[in-house]
């Protein structure tokens, strides 16, 4: 291994490559933490949704954040708001009673009175971190760039572990449709799969939760084959259901058209988030390899018919199985279209705290834990809590996919 000389504020450091972790040589080492701090933003699909809150140090780990309900919406917990949302398909008959209730007659006194309601939620920190153990041989005995490339995989699985946190939080939303005829996972299957219909009910079901559309209007072009884009909602999407979506087709006979227009065909591809990959009745999707699935014992459409399952969501968003095996259950695979419109989530980070902390320890530093000097480590760390700010406006489509 070579050894290399650094110039740091007019004197020099010694920086021997083969000792890795050392404290000598700052600016070496600075130039491996930015790698694993580039390696941990390698992805951003689910984050680039969440907003950011801020939770002050010494305030334990415990983030609570308030909100008003407007008195004129029909309240969360109603059959009429999941069917209806807020406002939308009032009967003629319910806005006389609710006008003819806020009249005053002359002289009125003390009537007509209405409550406020206000709801807070919280959520609560936690650590995360994971590390990379070595002995000096590896510095001995490698020609491998390990200093770097140790940071780079913890960076990466870092990355990995955020996104990961930041889509649960998000599939626990409580807001749910799924795909045909079927009220629970127990009774997915073949259809079950996503339908033109199904995004337009989606998109009808958040513009009644007064969800705030994601993106602007991509306007026109003089380029062949080009298509205007609408102002949309995201939904992010599996490789398994984007297959289904780019088959989808409507009207009949000379009519038939496809309805999935790919991001290449907008008319100004350059308004493209990250995994952006077409889109469908004013929703553009967002293609995650990270997708998670309700995993099924037998798989995908195609398969044996479902038999015997017991299982459901649970409040984190997982399938809580219970004592039924794997060989048992016998359903299709299950995966989430998942809607993050504007403001309906958070993540929430502890103010003066790095998003993502490395750690090293070189085999040099000799201590009782490390008494003949032959073991270092790698780590990373980082602080997470996720919060659902509007629940009704998080929306999640569960469907089947063709194998």
């Amino acid at each position: 291994m070579a050894t290399n000389a650094y110039g740091n504020g007019g004197t020099t450091a010694t920086v021997d490559t083969a000792s890795y972790g050392t404290t000598r040589g700052n600016t070496v080492v600075h130039f491996y933490d930015r790698a694993g701090v580039k390696a941990a933003n390698r992805v951003n699909l689910y984050g680039q949704f969440a907003d950011r809150k801020s939770m002050p140090k010494k305030m334990g780990k415990t983030f609570k954040i308030s909100k008003f309900l407007h008195v004129y919406d029909r309240a969360l917990n109603d059959t009429e708001f999941s069917e209806k949302g807020y406002l939308s398909a009032r009967s003629v008959d319910e806005v006389n009673t609710a006008l003819t209730n806020a009249s005053l007659a002359e002289g009125a006194k003390d009537v007509n009175k209405r409550s406020i309601q206000k709801i807070t939620m919280e959520t609560s920190v936690a650590r995360y971190g994971e590390m990379i153990d070595y002995t000096d041989e590896v510095g001995l005995f490698s020609e491998d760039t390990m200093q770097v490339r140790y940071r780079e995989e913890l960076g990466e699985l870092a990355n990995s572990r955020m996104e990961d946190l930041i889509q649960l939080d998000m599939l626990a939303t409580p807001t749910v449709m799924r795909a045909g005829s079927a009220g629970s996972l127990l009774e997915m299957d073949e259809d079950s799969i996503v339908s033109y219909d199904l995004i337009r009910k989606a998109v009808r079901k958040l513009v009644r939760n007064r969800a705030k559309k994601n993106t602007s209007l991509v306007t026109g072009s003089t380029k062949i084959d080009t298509r205007t884009i609408d102002k949309s909602f995201y939904a992010i999407i599996g490789a398994n259901v984007k297959g289904d979506l780019e088959l989808l087709t409507r009207g009949a006979g000379s009519e038939k058209e496809f309805v999935y227009v790919p991001s290449h065909k907008y008319a100004s591809a350059g308004t493209l988030v990250e995994g952006e990959v077409g889109a469908m009745h004013e929703v553009r999707f967002i293609e995650s390899e990270a997708a998670v699935v309700y995993a099924g014992a037998v798989g995908t459409i195609g398969a044996v018919p479902p038999q015997n399952y017991a299982g459901e969501l649970s409040i984190t968003g997982a399938i809580d199985l219970g004592s039924v095996t794997p060989a048992d259950r016998g359903n299709f695979d299950v995966f989430p279209i998942l809607f993050p419109t504007q403001g309906c989530f958070a993540t929430v980070g502890l103010k003066g705290q790095g998003k993502i902390k490395f750690n090293s320890k070189s085999p040099e530093i000799v201590e009782n834990a490390n008494p003949y000097g032959t073991n270092g480590f790698f780590s990373y760390n980082f602080f997470y809590a996720g919060i659902i700010l509007e629940e009704e406006k998080l929306l999640k489509v569960l469907v089947t996919a063709s194998a």
